[in-house]
C-alpha cells in the first residue's frame, strides 16, 4: 500500500493548517515569508565530525501526518497500544527533515534538497538554513538524492522563479529510481495515487535533467562517500555510507522513518512504503549491519537532528539519540 498526496494532505492539513502546494510551475510563497514560530526557535544546524568530514545536518522543517501512516499492516489498537507504550502520540506522527551536508576535501556534498515550499505549511526551511548556518548553496558540489518523494526532490528548483537551488551542483540518483519516476508513460504505468507526487518529481529532476548522474549500488561519489541500494521505500532508494578516520555514518534517506517502530517493530509496514515486503528486509538488514558494525546514523526523519546509533534490544533493535 502507498499513500497518495491527498492522504498526506489529509492528515498534515489537520495538525497543520495546510499545505501549500504548485504541481504545475505555479509560484509559491518565498523562503521565509511565513512566520513558522515552533520551528524558528529551532536549532537550524547541528555539527559534528568522523574523522577529518565535517557533517553538519540542517533542518527543512518538518510534517505531520497520521499516525495511522505508521503501520498499515497491523490493527489500529496493537498501534496505538505501542506508540502509547512509548509515551508516543497515538494520533499523530510528528516527522522532522533532517538534511545531511558532508564537508570533505574540497567536496561540499549535499543528501536531499528538502520538500520546497509547496508541499507543506511547515516545511521547505533548507533555504534559510542554510543562511543561518552561514553555508553557500553555491558552494555544494555534488547534490545525492536518495528517492524522489517530495520532501527529498521539491527543493531542487525555487518555487518563486524557478531557479536551481543548488545552481553549481552535480546530481547522483539511483538508475532505477529515475527511471521510475521519469518513464514517460509514468501515468499510464502507475496507480493514480502517486500520480501527483510522480508530475512533482519531473518537475524538478526534469529542470536539472542534463546534471544528473544515474548510478548503480555501491557508486564511490568521492572517496569514503559510497551510494548503497536500500530499496522498498520506493523502487530505487539509496542511502549513503560515509567511512573516515575508522568511523563509519549510515545517512539513511526514508529506509528508518521512526524512532520506536522502524528499529523495533521493522516488519511493520509504514504506508509511505511503495514495496513494502522489500522495504522491511531492507530495514532489516540495515539495523543489522548499523548494530553490528557500530555505524552512527542520521535518519531523514527521526526526531532532530537524528543522529544516533542502534543497539540491539531482546530479539530487535532500539535507536539510541546521540
Amino acid at each position: 500500500m502507498t499513500i497518495s498526496r491527498r492522504q498526506f494532505l489529509q492528515g498534515g492539513a489537520v495538525a497543520t493548517g495546510g499545505a501549500r502546494m504548485a504541481l504545475s510551475g505555479a509560484a509559491g510563497v518565498g523562503a521565509g515569508a511565513m512566520l513558522r514560530p515552533h520551528v524558528a526557535r529551532a536549532e537550524a544546524a547541528h555539527r559534528f565530525a568522523l574523522g577529518e568530514t565535517k557533517v553538519t545536518v540542517l533542518t527543512d522543517g518538518g510534517l505531520t501526518l497520521p499516525a495511522s501512516t505508521l503501520a498499515a499492516n497491523v490493527p489500529e489498537a496493537e498501534r496505538t497500544a505501542f506508540l502509547t507504550g512509548h509515551g508516543q502520540d497515538p494520533v499523530t506522527r510528528a516527522s522532522a527533515l533532517n538534511i545531511t551536508l558532508l564537508q570533505r576535501g574540497d567536496a561540499l556534498i549535499l543528501v536531499d534538497t528538502g520538500a520546497g515550499m509547496n508541499f507543506f505549511e511547515d516545511a521547505g526551511l533548507l533555504a534559510d538554513s542554510f543562511d543561518s548556518a552561514g553555508i553557500d548553496r553555491e558552494a555544494v558540489t555534488h547534490v545525492l538524492l536518495t528517492h524522489a518523494h517530495p520532501d527529498h526532490v521539491w527543493g531542487i528548483i525555487d518555487d518563486f522563479d524557478e531557479s536551481e537551488r543548488f545552481p553549481n551542483a552535480e546530481y547522483l540518483m539511483g538508475a532505477a529510481e529515475w527511471d521510475f519516476w521519469m518513464n514517460p508513460d509514468f501515468l499510464t504505468s502507475t496507480p493514480e495515487e502517486i500520480h501527483s507526487f510522480g508530475l512533482g518529481a519531473q518537475r524538478n529532476l526534469g529542470a536539472v535533467a542534463e546534471k544528473v548522474t544515474r548510478v548503480g549500488a555501491d557508486h564511490a561519489v568521492v572517496p569514503g562517500v559510497t551510494m548503497i541500494a536500500t530499496p522498498g521505500h520506493t523502487p530505487g532508494h539509496m542511502s549513503v555510507v560515509v567511512e573516515d578516520g575508522g568511523a563509519q555514518l549510515l545517512v539513511t534517506g526514508d529506509a528508518l522513518t521512526h524512532p520506536t517502530i522502524s528499529f523495533e517493530r521493522p516488519d511493520w509496514q509504514p504506508s509511505t512504503d511503495q514495496i513494502p515486503e522489500q522495504a522491511a528486509k531492507t530495514r532489516r538488514a540495515l539495523l543489522d549491519r548499523v548494530a553490528t558494525d557500530g555505524l552512527m546514523l542520521v535518519g531523514y526523519h527521526l526526531p532532530w537532528p537524528g543522529v544516533g546509533r542502534v543497539e540491539v534490544k531482546d530479539t530487535a533493535w532500539r535507536y539510541v539519540a546521540a
